[in-house]
């Protein structure tokens, strides 16, 4: 059981870096060089001077460094194929100590992010009955992602601090060391810096996702439409950006529905997908003209204006209603995954017609507009690449089957199609944003009319 376990351990080693990547980067991208295949990570493990315990999710322990063997001066199988505080006896005074790693473990798996905490005493048994020996521990516990981001191990990193814990302890009595007690001290307050690090990443992550809730507004609701619009932030770390959506009414009273997202998963991809939406909006407002026009003048304004972007974008334009309530629907993509159409039936087309090139790639040529009927009960579906594209999956797959999980979900009721969607397709955490818009047109019954 523990050379399966090792052997399970290495295989999940080797993946972890790719996954921790962003999606910008192709799959060929993403693969180790020719040198790293060749490399044992069981042995580079092993070789970790620090001591390491690889655990599954049920905190079982599958691989134990030797670091963490000499450390305790256990062999593996004490320790592998089993929870991770079952090799050990603590004293029963240290009980809540104890507990405070395995909450820290579960957090860590809830949330996806490091835990470092502070140095905890968890004694040991000493050489007679009765007989504890003093330890403390510095202990931080990582994550380890699989391919489609969600989190598959544990790092769990216990480093036995008792001869730093006990310097300090003499310098609280002699302070005449000086720099000594400065360097014991640092050591000290490592956990709570490293908290404080994490407060500030966490004040950042929250003014990033303040700065786009302000720039995506609520969408507005023209007569005989129902527009819904959902936002979900990738949930790793900072990675926000330039995802987006809008529905705005033209001066023709025609309704106009965009999503985009713009190149990056920073603040500074936010702050250009603000700017790029503010451009389109006008653009847009005072043209009045096919979604095709209103993409290449927007183009043209964000190169004059100094704004430069590549973005994926997919934006229709929604006629005004005729004698039966059928309105004309013209669509365009720019290197953008495909619109839903769903009917009124429950039935639905992926809308996959000549995708034109990205947004801001700086060619001169035409773009081209597609053109199909929205009747009543009707629903488009515009989404980001966030609802489809995982590393573990081919995109063309992801988008075949597609239309089928919106059919299963249109069965239900229509009010949360878009939050039953991303339930259904996107996991927790996601790698990726993901900004949706749907437009129903509204029967006679649903309008009031």
């Amino acid at each position: 059981m523990e050379d399966e376990a090792r052997d399970g351990a290495s295989g999940r080693s080797g993946a972890a870096p790719g996954s921790a990547q962003r999606t910008e980067r192709s799959q060929d991208d993403a693969r180790p060089a020719p040198e790293a295949d060749r490399l044992d990570y069981r042995a580079v493990f092993a070789a970790l001077s620090a001591p390491k315990v690889l655990l599954a999710p049920d905190l079982t322990v599958l691989d134990v460094n030797d670091a963490y063997l000499d450390m305790l001066g256990l062999p593996a199988t004490a320790l592998v194929g089993r929870s991770l505080n079952a090799g050990f006896t603590f004293s029963p005074a240290d009980d809540e100590h104890v507990g405070r790693i395995v909450r820290s473990l579960e957090k860590v798996l809830q949330t996806g992010r490091i835990d470092l905490l502070e140095p905890l005493r968890i004694d040991l048994p000493g050489d007679r009955p009765g007989e504890w020996v003093e330890r403390h521990w510095l202990v931080t516990n990582l994550p380890v992602f699989d391919a489609s981001g969600r989190v598959a191990a544990l790092v769990h990193r216990a480093e036995d601090v008792t001869g730093v814990v006990r310097s300090s302890q003499r310098t609280a009595a002699d302070r005449s060391i000086g720099l000594d007690a400065a360097v014991v001290d640092q050591a000290l307050h490592l956990g709570s810096s490293v908290g404080r690090f994490q407060e500030g990443l966490d004040r950042e992550r929250r003014a990033a996702l303040q700065l786009q809730d302000s720039i995506l507004t609520a969408p507005a609701q023209p007569e005989g439409l129902r527009i819904d619009v959902r936002y979900r932030p990738a949930s790793r770390e900072m990675h926000v950006g330039g995802d987006w959506y809008d529905a705005f009414e033209l001066a023709c009273g025609c309704t106009f529905v965009v999503v985009g997202d713009v190149v990056g998963h920073d603040i500074s991809a936010a702050a250009t997908m603000g700017q790029l939406r503010g451009v389109m909006r006008g653009v847009a407002y005072e043209s009045g003209t096919s979604p095709a026009t209103i993409l290449e003048r927007t183009e043209r304004a964000a190169d004059g204006l100094g704004i430069e972007t590549a973005a994926t974008v997919a934006a229709a334009l929604v006629g005004l209603p005729g004698p039966a309530g059928d309105r004309a629907l013209t669509w365009v993509s720019a290197g953008h995954p495909p619109p839903v159409l769903v009917r009124a039936d429950g039935s639905a087309e992926l809308l996959a017609r000549h995708n034109d090139r990205m947004f801001g790639l700086g060619s001169g040529t035409s773009r081209t507009n597609h053109a199909d009927v929205l009747h009543p009960g009707d629903t488009l579906l515009l989404y980001t690449d966030g609802l489809v594209e995982r590393r573990d999956r081919r995109l063309r797959d992801a988008l075949r089957d597609l239309p089928g999980v919106v059919e299963e979900i249109a069965d239900g009721s229509r009010d949360r199609f878009l939050d039953a969607l991303v339930a259904r397709l996107v996991p927790r955490p996601s790698e990726d944003d993901v900004a949706l818009v749907s437009v129903e047109v509204l029967t006679g019954d649903a309008s009031g009319g």
